[in-house]
């Protein structure tokens, strides 16, 4: 059997590519549930922005515009001349903060007598603060209503002044300016005072600089009788004599070195006679060549002679005597070429030595000069300097006192402001229609969040992305019965067999088919039905079930394994005491504990006495044994068990059966419920079918209409007739024979 369940294994189930993304649909689905939520957020707060905005005071906007020029340098301080860059950023962006700031503010307030404007002032316990505090405030109340606005790329500023008398902004607006005027032209006037008097302070300093400078360099000039200025040709002079003295002492090195290797080489050879013909010198020389073709000649001729003489011959004797007379020449004359490379060389080494004694004088010489010419253009520099100085100080004491005696300023006035005809704030429209968007925003937030936080199976979704497992289909819930009405509804664990045509039955029968085709190889034959907590309604789900099978012609035998809160033996009306816990003791048979029911093919075990240890009993091997046996006689067999996440019960009882059906409680068991119970049933090798959502309310999950609508437009509704009215009383009962099967 574990070969056919290849198809729908729970740990290939787990291995599916799922991607856990919520999809446009899951949105959607979310809206829908929560659609009165979503209202009731919106209107709250868009009824708030209107109330807003039928009550929010009126503010008016004034505005006046100046241009701010740039200030001409060449008519100013020597303040701003040195450190003010009137044409930059930052020059204007101070011209800003000037117009925002508090001596500016404290003059129109003055200029305007807010401090007794009740429409401005601080009122009530404000109003009687002392003078500093009450300064504060209305310095502070008249910053915080300002907004200086510059016009990109220009000179142009407007000044904006917001209250709720229109007059009254417009009379700040133009105040602002004329305060602002002032307020920079005696800044102005300020700064051109204080640089004359500096001037004037510094002038006469600068002055014996210049006299203490000049007379230095005229006693540097007479001390070292300089004439002329140092100039860039001097040392370019020096700096070619250096070079050319250094030239020739790499000359004469190299010169002195050849010498000295020449001779060296021939007085160390002087020893060797064999080998002073090497010397260049010596093979040059014309008389040591004659010599040497003269005693070729004469070995020759001595060769020849003693073929015919002996060594004594009076011919062979003067032959030798000659060689002899040569030979002492041409050493004689190897002597004086020796003689002369060293005198060479003593020449060349002398001219060296000279040549260096030269270069460094030079060298001093420079030193010298270059230390005179540094001092001489410090000293030079420093009075050139000094001049300059007073030169300038001179020329901006006369500029500056021209300016101080005139008044120009720099701002220009454009535009006065005049008492605005419309508020410009509540904006009434954008108000609310930022209310409205907000509003929305906030109702979607608080269903999503919602949404987020609730960790119930509601969807199908819920059980196949979350949990994992497959999903065996979904049951509508049932509704309660109706006091006051013609007839109660039917108990819902005998849905499928009291109103076989309903879409609850319909839902059954999806299940059904689901189930039957869970295995590849072969249909299931055992079926444990159980859930993650009490209260899912398991019972119900096998019992219906199990009614459906039969209604498929299957030899249905449903077994109540709950027994800890059997409910079997109530349900269809079985007073005998005997069932399961019988059988497992071996007190009963199968033919005493087993009871038809008056639905035809479906035969009932109830759970017979409750035991002290129910889990013992139902993992034993005598109920393996009583399943085999009632495989004998049935095609279906239906355990209804306990909740899984509760006792141990179902996971004992699981290895007998082919597979298990978990029940979820739609919007009440928890996602981590199912899923512990579904991990708690792996970890001990059974199958898990899927799970059945049952109780799904189609009223208040109006979104869940995008899974099992068609069951609404297959089946009839639940107590209703094939005409679409209701039932008038539900009259059919299922015939319980309490006989045993």
């Amino acid at each position: 059997m574990a070969d056919s369940r290849e198809q729908f294994d729970n740990d290939d189930f787990m291995d599916m590519d799922i991607e856990d993304t919520i999809n446009i649909r899951d949105y959607v689905r979310t809206v829908v549930k929560r659609w009165r939520l979503i209202t009731a957020v919106w209107g709250a707060v868009a009824a708030a922005g209107l109330i807003y905005c039928l009550t929010a005071t009126p503010i008016y906007e004034a505005t006046s515009g100046i241009i701010i020029d740039k200030e001409e340098n060449d008519r100013g301080s020597l303040q701003e001349a040195v450190f003010t860059d009137t044409s930059g950023a930052e020059y204007y962006q101070t011209m800003y903060k000037i117009l925002e700031s508090r001596s500016v503010a404290l003059n129109v307030i003055e200029r305007l007598g807010l401090d007794k404007n009740k429409a401005f002032a601080p009122q009530g316990e404000e109003a009687q603060a002392d003078n500093d505090t009450r300064e504060e405030l209305l310095i502070t109340a008249l910053q915080a209503n300002l907004k200086i606005a510059p016009a990109p790329k220009s000179h142009y500023v407007n000044i904006n002044y917001r209250s709720t008398d229109p007059a009254l902004a417009a009379a700040i607006a133009n105040a602002l300016v004329e305060a602002y005027r002032e307020h920079a032209f005696a800044m102005k006037l300020d700064s051109v005072q204080n640089s004359v008097q500096w001037l004037k302070d510094n002038l006469a300093q600068e002055r014996k600089k210049v006299e203490t400078a000049e007379q230095a360099l005229l006693s540097f000039r007479e001390q070292y009788n300089i004439v002329m200025d140092f100039s860039s040709d001097t040392e370019t002079i020096t700096a070619q004599k250096l070079a050319q003295l250094n030239g020739q002492v790499v000359e004469a090195e190299t010169a002195r070195a050849e010498a000295e290797t020449r001779y060296r080489q021939a007085a160390a050879l002087l020893q060797k006679p064999e080998m002073l013909d090497s010397i260049p010198e010596v093979m040059a020389n014309p008389l040591i060549q004659q010599i040497k073709t003269t005693e070729v000649g004469l070995v020759q001729r001595r060769s020849e002679l003693s073929k015919k003489y002996g060594p004594l011959h009076p011919q062979m004797a003067g032959l030798q005597s000659e060689l002899k007379t040569l030979q002492a020449k041409k050493e004689q004359e190897i002597g004086r070429i020796v003689s002369a490379l060293d005198n060479t060389y003593k020449v060349t080494l002398a001219k060296e030595n000279s040549l260096k004694e030269a270069l460094a004088a030079q060298k001093t010489e420079a030193f010298s000069l270059n230390k005179k010419a540094i001092q001489y253009t410090g000293l030079y520099c420093e009075a050139e300097g000094a001049k300059a100085m007073y030169s300038l100080l001179l020329k901006r004491f006369k500029e500056t006192s021209v300016t101080e005696n005139l008044k120009i300023g720099n701002i220009r006035v454009v535009d006065r402001a005049k008492p605005p005809l419309k508020p410009v704030k509540p904006k009434k429209r954008l108000y609310m229609l930022i209310a409205l968007m907000m509003g929305l925003a906030a109702g979607l937030a608080a269903a999503f969040f919602l949404e987020y936080m609730d960790d119930a199976v509601n969807v199908p979704d819920d059980i196949t992305q979350q949990v994992r497992i497959p999903f065996l289909g979904s049951v509508p819930l049932i509704p309660p019965a109706q006091p006051g009405g013609q007839a109660d509804n039917p108990p819902p664990e005998m849905v499928a067999a009291l109103t076989p045509r309903s879409s609850i039955s319909e839902a059954y029968r999806g299940i059904r088919t689901n189930l039957l085709l869970s295995l590849a190889a072969t249909e299931p034959r055992i079926i444990l039905v159980s859930s993650a907590d009490a209260g899912a309604g398991k019972t119900t789900t096998a019992c219906n079930i199990a009614v459906v099978l039969a209604h498929f012609n299957y030899r249905v035998v449903l077994i109540d394994c709950d027994l800890h809160r059997p409910q079997l033996g109530k349900l269809f009306n079985i007073e005998h005491p005997e069932g399961m816990t019988n059988l497992l003791v071996g007190g009963k048979t199968l033919q005493e504990t087993s009871f038809a029911t008056g639905i035809p093919n479906l035969t009932v075990i109830p759970s017979g006495p409750i035991p002290p240890n129910p889990s013992e009993m139902l993992g034993s091997p005598k109920m393996k044994a009583i399943l085999d046996q009632l495989k004998q006689h049935f095609d279906k067999i239906i355990i209804d068990a306990p909740p899984a996440g509760a006792v141990t019960d179902p996971l004992v009882m699981a290895k007998f059966t082919d597979g298990v059906v978990l029940v979820v409680r739609g919007g009440r068991t928890e996602r981590r419920a199912v899923a512990h119970a579904a991990d708690n049933l792996k970890k001990i090798g059974a199958h898990v079918f899927g799970a059945v959502l049952n109780g799904v309310d189609m009223s208040s999950s109006g979104y869940y209409h995008y899974y099992h609508h068609y069951y609404h437009n297959y089946g009839y509704a639940y107590g209703q007739k094939a005409g679409g009215t209701k039932k008038s009383k539900v009259t059919s009962k299922i015939p319980f024979l309490n006989r045993r099967a």
